[in-house]
């Protein structure tokens, strides 16, 4: 990975933090393998379990810690949690396993979704974005192909490295 990737992906967790989202480091790929000692064993994981002993109960949007991780883990993708901890929800639409036709059986029974941000996944899903309602809304599938992120839950996010080669993006 080349300075500038490397520094696109400390920038980039900063990003979020400033933005309220906290952060955690999560494995990546390389040479087409995940950087855990599973490698190519980890299956549909690679390149998205976390790196730290706590996941996602380490997350955290604070700049030394943050810096801290991505120095002793300069590619790590970034990883932020779903729920109450962030205030996001997330739908995560996975088109290998029917994602998308369940959203417009969704759309068709209970019409649009609002304007919200969308991000691109590295494996050619999406993940669809809203404000945690509060109380507990625990993670968990919704319909085939598509997961509620929430309580207990974390996206990998934007410019975060995908074991197809591909990066996650924002729409």
């Amino acid at each position: 990975m080349s300075t500038g990737e490397i520094d696109r992906m400390v920038n980039a967790a900063l990003k979020y933090a400033d933005h309220g989202w906290p952060v955690f480091p999560l494995h990546t790929i390389e040479n087409g393998r995940c950087t855990c000692s599973a490698g190519a064993r980890c299956g549909s994981n690679s390149g998205k379990h976390p790196r730290t002993k706590h996941g996602l109960h380490d997350a955290t949007a604070d700049e030394r810690k943050i810096r801290e991780w991505w120095k002793r883990w300069p590619d790590a993708n970034i990883a932020v949690p779903t729920g109450a901890i962030s205030g996001l929800t997330a739908l995560d639409i996975d088109p290998r396993n029917g994602g998308e036709e369940s959203l417009a059986a969704l759309l068709h029974e209970f019409g649009p979704l609002p304007d919200t941000l969308e991000q691109l996944t590295g494996g050619g899903g999406r993940h669809i974005i809203f404000k945690h309602p509060g109380g507990t809304v625990p993670s968990r599938p919704l319909r085939d192909g598509i997961d509620i992120k929430a309580d207990g839950g974390y996206i990998v996010v934007a410019p975060s490295l995908h074991k197809s080669g591909r990066r996650y993006v924002w729409q």
